[in-house]
């Protein structure tokens, strides 16, 4: 079918975006308190990030452009 193609590699990063499906409020909440917990001298473990959703790799969307470029012209923005 398809080639094997490495998703951290810089060029795939810049024309794709890869949702792992994972939802992370819970981590980013524990570091939220993480310096609050160690000046207190609590030791919390990491909680997990569950799976919620299927892996998803979608194409990165092109901005849209605004204006026309004969108006921007005139009022000296480009």
């Amino acid at each position: 079918m398809g080639e094997m193609v490495d998703i951290n590699d810089e060029l795939v990063r810049s024309v794709v975006t890869v949702d792992d499906g994972r939802d992370y409020t819970a981590q980013l909440v524990w570091r939220m308190g993480n310096r609050r917990d160690m000046r207190n001298g609590v030791s919390v473990p990491i909680p997990p990030a569950p799976k919620v959703s299927a892996v998803r790799v979608e194409a990165q969307r092109k901005p849209r452009k605004r204006g026309y470029r004969v108006v921007q012209k005139a009022i000296g923005s480009v």
